[in-house]
């Protein structure tokens, strides 16, 4: 069955054109050059060879190709997925049986209160048996990229062999029945190790003979089926590493050709030290270059991610809600939010002042424009905060941190549906190690006061 994330194929390439203008910083030859992949991919340009559905991001080691990889997968498919209430919440048939014997009682009498509480429970439960057969009992939840349906990334060990490439094979196949258009990313393909596992995966990539639709087997058994993957995208990155007298890929070149030519020599030196021939399929792929980011376009980066996490945190609130609410029939209890969530100047001003000084120390060719550096804080610190933020229990959890700050403003009506009006924001607070110079600075939410500083 398709993903129900997945966006329609007409609006992909609108999607992905507004998340880049709101998200992505430099790289605009290389964006372009994306915006005409989708075309293809959405089905506005006939595919004919592997170049058509692989495009392969090179350059730099973070200088945005696995993000820009994230906004490709958020264009096709949404990221969120369907949370199931609990059932415990409804409470639907001990509350139809009570409402059916308070009704009973004011028509019939004593009698009515057992008929009454029968009738009550047995529509309570044809009620139940007809919500669960339809989409009604879940909400939507936050799944940042990679995690939503119709999209895998993957990223190879070092030295990976041919075994390892064919358990990709096998997860690609999985995701491929799940939805044929899925947006399939493979990080650092430079880490494979030999021939069998490069002409392998060159395979896969882009069929037999080289230019048929890839398919990929679902299980190693020999009559595993066959899942053909004509209407994917393929994204693969690899990294840069940069020689300090080339300067066709610096921070202040735009022009696509230099670059172009950069990145394929580089390409060269690297088959030169794995003592491979270079495979077909990985010269008829076309490379997309990326060139470094400048100092001023570094701090918009921790700029817009810190934009984008408020953003996400606002929904992880109303997630929060959504998991605390009750929906017991006669008492339901639903909490809403009509506050924010902002970040001060001093949060930004942490974040930017960590990412310029694991910058200058990086000992990385090519790590100086530290995109990478904001990765691994989004992965090692915002994200665990963010899902505590999602939780129904604990100190950083939105519903203790709403209720800490004031109390919600209840409205409850003649059916005792009960609301919950929670009016607090809270700011995301980054703070700096000071003790420990080089350590993640801190994240956490807490209640607005004033202003977040």
């Amino acid at each position: 069955m398709p993903c129900h994330n997945a966006v329609s194929r007409e609006a992909v390439l609108r999607t992905f054109e507004a998340q880049v203008a709101a998200h992505y910083v430099g790289q605009q030859q290389t964006w372009h050059y994306v915006s005409a992949a989708l075309e293809s991919y959405t089905g506005g340009a006939p595919r004919a060879t592997c170049s058509d559905w692989t495009v392969h991001f090179t350059g730099p080691s973070g200088s945005g190709k696995t993000f820009l990889a994230e906004l490709i997968g958020n264009a096709a498919f949404e990221p969120w997925g369907e949370e199931a209430y609990d059932i415990a919440q409804y409470g639907v048939a001990s509350g139809g049986g009570a409402l059916g014997a308070a009704l009973g009682w004011m028509v019939g009498g004593p009698l009515g209160v057992g008929l009454g509480a029968t009738a009550g429970g047995l529509a309570a439960q044809k009620v139940m048996q007809a919500a669960m057969s339809s989409e009604s009992l879940g909400f939507r939840v936050p799944h940042p990229f990679p995690s939503q349906c119709g999209v895998l990334q993957h990223k190879f060990s070092r030295g990976s062999s041919l075994a390892e490439v064919r358990q990709w094979e096998y997860r690609v196949a999985l995701e491929l029945r799940r939805d044929p258009t899925s947006i399939i990313v493979v990080d650092d393909i430079g880490r494979l190790r030999d021939a069998q596992a490069f002409e392998h995966f060159g395979t896969l990539l882009c069929g037999v003979g080289g230019n048929s639709i890839p398919e990929f087997r679902a299980g190693p058994e020999p009559d595993a089926p066959l899942v053909p993957a004509g209407e994917a995208l393929f994204v693969l990155t690899s990294d840069l590493e940069l020689d300090e007298t080339e300067i066709s890929v610096s921070c202040e070149t735009d022009a696509w050709e230099p670059m172009l030519d950069a990145v394929r020599a580089q390409s060269g030196r690297f088959w030169q030290v794995m003592q491979l021939p270079a495979p077909d399929w990985w010269q008829q792929i076309s490379l997309v270059p990326f060139r470094e980011l400048c100092a001023d376009e570094l701090a918009e980066v921790t700029r817009k991610y810190l934009a984008r996490q408020i953003d996400l945190a606002s929904r992880q609130v109303k997630v929060s809600l959504q998991r605390s609410s009750s929906w017991v029939l006669g008492a339901q209890r639903m909490h809403r939010w009509t506050g924010s969530i902002r970040h001060g100047p001093r949060a930004l001003a942490a974040l930017d002042a960590y990412v310029g000084e694991i910058a200058a120390r990086s000992k990385l060719e090519g790590g100086r424009q530290g995109g990478w550096i904001v990765a691994d804080f989004d992965r090692q610190v915002m994200k665990p905060a963010q899902q505590a933020l999602a939780s129904t229990s604990g100190e950083h959890a939105a519903h203790t941190l709403l209720y800490a700050a004031s109390r919600p403003r209840v409205e409850t009506t003649w059916l005792n549906y009960t609301t919950f009006t929670h009016t607090t924001s809270l700011c995301l607070e980054v703070i700096a190690r000071d003790d420990a110079p080089g350590v993640f600075p801190r994240v956490q939410f807490s209640p607005m006061r004033h202003l977040c500083t």
